[in-house]
């Protein structure tokens, strides 16, 4: 009997461990089977979580997976589709972010744009107008933000008044051309000198005597005199725009930027770094130089008006008074731009003049609300330099000087300006030169320079076109960038 017990059991534990090995096996055929549908059913499972709106659930879904085209294509749009939504439930800061992460893909960097709008847009229903302002500012090619810029700034004015109405004045006067900011502007003077005259009352807020006026008509006289867009500057070399409408330029050739000898019908020139640009009489714009980031891109443009160069880039003033830009810059900022009356650019900069004297710029570190009257402007390297119809001259931010960063320079009936890394050339309405240089190593001195007709400041040398048609360029001459002495642009 105990024989027999023992051979069952012998039996038994065999047969265990048969079907032990047999379960074992199952499992890991079962395993592998698992294993190989994995992927398929971790997709179908990320595209049900994606149809059903669970974007984060198809998100962590599809990071399971190993990567592969397919794979990074099907988790981008899932992440983008999360940041889309948190953009229609108005979580905007949040949407930012995830479409930050997005890089390139589809109109993602649109999309940023559209939340820094909302959060602009947030903070203007919430009543912080000051912030809305310098949101808005930044988005100021967007959409409508220059719009709401304006508005808060009106709104701005209207709470002022309460208790500065004298800053109040101010606010809407640099608003003029905005709504009926000029209405408000005059409203405000006449209460506060009692005057019953609307332009009389404006002018002895702004200081101004019957004098000075005329002095302004006479400063404008000589400002619309002058050649515009005759002589340039670039890194390492010159160029200048005869009365005969060729071109002639010196200095640095080695990507071709002083190869303008066959130029004809050019009504205005600039520089870049190492580019050379002419706008000829028909409107279009040639350009020759250095094109790395396509800032010679400009063979299709049509019904230009006026012409700019950053160091990478160029730009177009169109007679609809929209501008056109290629180069290294994105400058999302200037497809909003509209209603200009003149444009510039330096360094990496672009700004611009409105029909109204508002001065924009593609770089908060430009731009200027206290100047008014605005008829020029230039930039460089981190500040702008804004002419105003009085002769006066507003530097913004360079120095760190004055309110807000912004320095009123030592100048009165300056006809035009010019800026550059080194420092800030200015032309008198007497033809004489004055300069405001940040390092004393960087100066170039023109004081001796009279009857001059045009300037172009560089970061290392300077040109001044004198009445007579000779060209007079001063600093370093390291590419024979300085060598004018027989030019003679034609008498202007």
């Amino acid at each position: 009997m105990a024989k027999q017990r023992k051979a069952l059991s012998k039996t038994f534990v065999r047969r265990a461990v048969i079907l032990s090995t047999l379960l074992m096996a199952l499992l890991c055929v079962l395993g592998l089977l698992y294993l190989q549908r994995r992927p398929a059913l971790l997709a179908e499972r990320a595209k049900a979580a994606s149809d059903a709106g669970d974007y984060e659930k198809a998100v962590a879904l599809l990071n399971q997976l190993e990567k592969s085209e397919e794979t990074e294509a099907q988790l981008l749009k899932a992440r983008y589709d999360a940041a889309d939504r948190l953009l229609s439930e108005g979580k905007y800061k949040e949407a930012e972010t995830a479409f930050s992460t997005l890089g390139e893909y589809a109109d993602a960097r649109t999309k940023i744009l559209a939340c820094r709008y909302g959060l602009a847009d947030q903070a203007a229903q919430a009543g912080d107008y000051a912030a809305a302002k310098e949101q808005f500012y930044a988005l100021s090619g967007y959409s409508d933000a220059l719009i709401r810029y304006n508005e808060a700034r009106y709104a701005i004015a209207v709470a002022t008044e309460a208790t500065d109405p004298n800053q109040a004045f101010d606010l809407f006067y640099e608003l003029i051309g905005f709504s009926d900011a000029q209405a408000q502007a005059e409203r405000i003077a006449m209460q506060l000198t009692g005057m019953s005259n609307p332009e009389n009352a404006v002018n002895r807020m702004l200081g101004v005597s019957e004098e000075e006026i005329l002095q302004r008509e006479k400063i404008a006289a000589a400002r619309e005199a002058l050649p515009q867009s005759v002589l340039a500057v670039g890194f390492y070399h010159t160029v200048g725009l005869k009365a005969d409408g060729t071109v002639v330029a010196v200095g640095e050739n080695t990507d071709g930027q002083c190869n303008v000898s066959t130029w004809s019908d050019i009504k205005a020139i600039d520089c870049g770094a190492y580019h050379t640009v002419g706008l000829k009489a028909d409107g279009t714009v040639v350009a020759v130089g250095r094109n790395e980031s396509g800032q010679l891109n400009v063979s299709e443009w049509t019904d230009i008006v006026a012409i700019a160069c950053t160091d990478y880039d160029t730009l177009g003033l169109k007679a609809d008074g929209t501008i056109v830009h290629t180069g290294y810059h994105a400058y999302s900022a200037l497809t909003g731009w509209s209603d200009l009356a003149s444009i510039a650019g330096g360094s990496y900069a672009a700004a611009a003049i409105t029909q109204t004297g508002q001065m924009l710029s593609s770089h908060p570190s430009s731009r200027s609300e206290s100047v008014r009257g605005a008829v020029a402007v230039d930039v460089s390297t981190g500040y702008a330099v804004v002419l105003s119809a009085d002769g006066t001259v507003l530097m913004t931010e360079k120095d760190g000087a004055g309110e807000d960063g912004e320095a009123k320079l030592p100048w009165t009936d300056v006809v035009a300006v010019s800026a550059a890394s080194t420092g800030v050339v200015g032309l008198k309405a007497d033809g004489t030169v004055v300069t405001h240089w940040f390092r004393e190593r960087d100066a170039v001195d023109c004081s001796d320079i009279v009857d001059a007709v045009a300037i172009a400041a560089g970061g290392t040398h300077t040109a001044v076109l004198k009445k007579d048609g000779t060209v007079i360029t001063r600093g370093r001459n390291d590419q024979g960038e300085c060598g004018t002495e027989l030019w003679n642009l034609g008498s202007r």
